[in-house]
């Protein structure tokens, strides 16, 4: 398993526990709370082929290529394990070219930096 996956893999586990950073997850259309569902699909540099689905307020990693991710980002594995660290985000990453985001909205990718931050905050 590559360290990216790992150090994201740890982030998932207590984000899941963690009722504020589940939070982000929810979207309020029209006075409704909405689970949001998403996908994101990693194809990193030196790194396996894995993905992060969120569903039902739960993330999930999984090893290989998710058909249809509505994410897909590519670069430098490195980054992702230093936003785990807490050491970056994915808005510097993007916009220093260390990540590229292929397919899907940036938006998209700072809101899982948010629920990221809010796990980091909860050590």
């Amino acid at each position: 398993m590559g360290q990216a996956k790992e150090s994201l893999r740890k982030i998932v586990k207590k984000l899941n526990t963690i009722p504020k950073a589940q939070a982000v997850f929810i979207t309020n259309i029209a006075g409704k709370d909405v689970d949001w569902e998403m996908s994101f699909q990693f194809n990193l540099d030196n790194e396996d082929l894995f993905f992060l689905e969120i569903k039902n307020r739960k993330a999930i990693i999984s090893e290989g290529t998710k058909s249809g991710a509505i994410i897909v980002m590519s670069g430098n594995s490195d980054v992702i394990v230093k936003i785990c660290e807490g050491k970056g985000d994915f808005t510097h990453a993007i916009s220093r070219e260390q990540i590229t985001v292929e397919k899907g909205k940036v938006m998209d990718v700072i809101r899982l930096t948010r629920a990221i931050t809010i796990v980091l905050k909860n050590k």
